[in-house]
């Protein structure tokens, strides 16, 4: 308990690990005390002291222990400069962070495209001052309207962010998973092939490894695409990234967290036990690029994700720093969440890579799937007859463990 009288709690300790900095929260009644971090010292270099306005309220970024990382670029650099980029997804939190990444890294042209117009809108205003931007209007799904893009902007490189990602919305709307994050997939890479890329980053995710719901197993799909294509076409390098949740992502737990102690609680945490990888959005991005130099083609990159962060212990010390009066409520896992994810499906075929952050898996992962099969199930769910109840009945005899 902190002393009588005691307004506020200013702590200098930025290098502190996570898990010490929530054992602290649980230690101070902050029940009518402020707690401010200051912040850490690569971020105050340039300046001879610390002013009150550097103090920051208790960020995820501290909670979770993902500390802000730059990596060295120079391998990516010399990959884009002075080469033609489109990016899927660029309205989305990664796509737009790659967006402008690989801007400043000096191509000679980035495609943002997007089916979200509005998204498109504003990443159009971030990014006013560059010259090299280009934003297009796009469904990925549609060959006869994307091709004319590909044809125009002859990209050189590829990454392919776009995908619907939340869970319990595409185990409602399971033939739109597939016919996006799969169709999708197949038709950019397709695209990218047929127009002369020299490389394609196909963007994962954690819940593609033994999945359970028909998100991860439309992502988990779209692998298989990818590394057939990575053994079918020549002079195309493919590589996967595979990673787990984006700390400032849209949607994310970190902005669900926020809303509800905006709006007086309760902050609602599906299971006490389930945990979950994060990563900010920039070193995401800065790795993603990164992937694309590592390895070879076909590879699965996998980026290190630090420990999996509990999220009943997220949300707790979330309270005790910032609303100690507001509830935490669990109300059950959603359908098809899992308690944790994992990020292949064998540790051991993990190796290293000339980046610690990344690595590839070196052998591929067994499945039962064909590529046949797989494009039969976009077919059924591209039409407009498309029935969720037979997709989810064709995805389970495909061996998926849906629930």
């Amino acid at each position: 308990m902190l002393a009588a009288g005691v307004d506020a709690v200013f702590f200098a300790i930025p290098t502190i690990a996570a898990a010490r900095l929530r054992a602290f929260l649980e230690v101070f009644d902050s029940s009518a005390t402020g707690f401010s971090i200051v912040p850490r010292t690569y971020e105050t270099l340039t300046r001879e002291t610390v002013a009150v306005d550097d103090l920051s309220d208790v960020d995820v970024l501290d909670l979770v222990g993902r500390q802000p990382v730059k990596h060295d670029l120079e391998g990516a650099r010399e990959l884009v400069s002075g080469r033609r980029v489109l990016v899927t997804g660029a309205a989305g939190s990664i796509g737009s962070r790659l967006a402008g990444l690989l801007a400043a890294l000096g191509a000679a042209e980035v495609v943002c495209l997007d089916w979200w117009e509005n998204g498109v809108f504003q990443l159009q205003h971030r990014l006013a001052g560059v010259d090299a931007a280009r934003f297009v209007i796009r469904d990925v799904t549609d060959r006869a309207r994307l091709a004319p893009v590909f044809a125009r902007h002859r990209p050189e490189l590829v990454f392919h962010a776009a995908a619907y990602k939340h869970v319990p919305l595409m185990q409602e709307n399971p033939g739109e998973a597939i016919a996006n994050n799969v169709g999708g997939t197949d038709v950019v890479v397709d695209l990218a092939v047929q127009y002369g890329a020299s490389h394609v980053v196909y963007v994962s995710t954690d819940k593609a490894v033994n999945p359970v719901n028909v998100m991860g197993v439309s992502k988990r799909l779209g692998e298989l695409l990818v590394a057939d294509w990575a053994r079918s076409a020549s002079g195309v390098t493919f590589s996967t990234v595979r990673f787990g949740n984006v700390i400032q992502s849209n949607g994310s737990v970190m902005e669900t967290f926020r809303r509800q102690i905006r709006e007086g609680g309760p902050i609602t945490v599906t299971d006490p036990e389930v945990t979950r990888f994060f990563m900010t959005i920039d070193e995401a991005s800065q790795l993603i690029i990164q992937s694309a130099v590592v390895g070879r083609s076909g590879d699965i990159c996998v980026l290190d994700m630090g420990e999996p962060v509990r999220i009943q212990d997220l949300a707790r010390s979330l309270v005790r720093a910032v609303a100690p009066t507001v509830d935490i409520v669990f109300t059950g896992l959603r359908p098809g969440e899992k308690l944790y994810e994992e990020l292949s499906y064998d540790p051991s075929l993990v190796a290293g890579t000339t980046n610690d952050k990344i690595f590839i898996l070196r052998e591929p992962e067994a499945s039962h799937t064909s590529v046949a099969e797989i494009r039969d199930l976009v077919e059924l769910c591209s039409q407009s007859t498309f029935d969720d109840a037979e997709t989810l009945a064709r995805l389970r005899s495909m061996g998926f463990a849906i629930r």
